[in-house]
C-alpha cells in the first residue's frame, strides 16, 4: 500500500508568483497534478496496487495563511488543484487497472480536528 501526499508548502510557496503573475493558478494546478500522475505511476510500476493520493487541505484554515491575508488566494488554488487531482488520478487509476485506489479527503480531515467535539 502507497500513500502519495503533495506538501502544503508546494502550494503556499507558488502563492507569490501567483500574486505576482508570474504564474497562473491553472498553468500551476496542471503542473502539480501532472506531477502526481507521474509519481502515481512510478508507484505503480514498483508493483503497488494499493494506492492512496491525499488532496490538498483548505489552507486557508492556516495560520500563516490568515496572517498574511491569503486566504482568498489559497481557497482558489487549493480547489483548483483539488479539482484536476481527482479529475486526472480517477481516469490514471481506470486506464491503470490498480485494485484499490481513492482520493484521501484532507478537508474532511481538518474539520474534523478543527471542529469542537
Amino acid at each position: 500500500t502507497a500513500i502519495l501526499e503533495i506538501g502544503a508548502n508546494d502550494v503556499m510557496n507558488a502563492i507569490p508568483d501567483i500574486l505576482d503573475n508570474k504564474l497562473s493558478i491553472g498553468s500551476f494546478a496542471k503542473s502539480l497534478s501532472n506531477k502526481v500522475v507521474s509519481q502515481l505511476q512510478m508507484l505503480k510500476s514498483a508493483g503497488f496496487k494499493n494506492i492512496f493520493v491525499a488532496n490538498i487541505p483548505p489552507l486557508d484554515k492556516i495560520p500563516l495563511m490568515i496572517m498574511q491575508k491569503q486566504t482568498k488566494e489559497a481557497r482558489t488554488i487549493v480547489s483548483a488543484y483539488n479539482q484536476l487531482l481527482l479529475a486526472k488520478t480517477f481516469v490514471w487509476a481506470k486506464a491503470s487497472n490498480i485494485s484499490n485506489f481513492a482520493i484521501l479527503d484532507m478537508n474532511i480531515f481538518l474539520q474534523t480536528a478543527l471542529s469542537k467535539t
